[in-house]
């Protein structure tokens, strides 16, 4: 958590953030991946004016997947870089409740926070976002084989006896 009295605008911030044993395992558990050996998240942050953050960062990642193919094990490298602006807004001015709202595309590149940036949240964010639904290893692939060596059923077979 890095809170926003220690950020001073002239100076730009930077930070590493290295997940420890039991962060990497609650990341396997979020993940649902056989192991993650490594993550973390390097870069600076830097106040633009009074209510505007910049985070500028890389994030890394190591982990062990099974192939959707062979069910074997892979490793899955990660990395990311990262830009996000976060805008600061005071615990008044947050609506409590609204009943509808309109997404854009400016509504994905500002994060809204109140005291604090979680820098834990990003680093799981983007490795969830860039961890492959899928992962194969190299050269697998899926063999096919039919069950009877018999040509398979034509259902417009039954048509052909109908010429004759």
């Amino acid at each position: 958590m890095v809170s926003l009295d220690q950020l001073k605008r002239e100076f730009e911030y930077k930070f590493d953030l290295f997940c420890s044993k039991g962060d990497l395992n609650q990341l396997t558990d979020k993940l649902n991946v056989l192991e993650a050996k490594k993550a973390c998240i390097n870069g600076t942050l830097k106040l633009q004016s009074a209510t505007q953050i910049f985070l500028k960062g890389i994030v890394t990642a190591k982990l062990i997947q099974p192939c959707s193919l062979t069910l074997e094990p892979i490793i899955t490298n990660i990395s990311k870089k990262v830009l996000r602006t976060f805008t600061v807004k005071s615990k008044k001015n947050i609506p409590i409740k609204k009943s509808t709202f309109e997404l854009t595309g400016k509504s994905f590149d500002n994060d809204l926070i109140v005291d604090e940036i979680n820098l834990g949240e990003v680093l799981m964010e983007t490795i969830s976002l860039e961890t492959p639904d899928y992962p194969k290893k190299a050269g697998a692939s899926l063999r096919l084989t039919p069950l009877s060596s018999s040509p398979a059923n034509n259902p417009f077979s039954i048509l052909g006896k109908l010429k004759k």
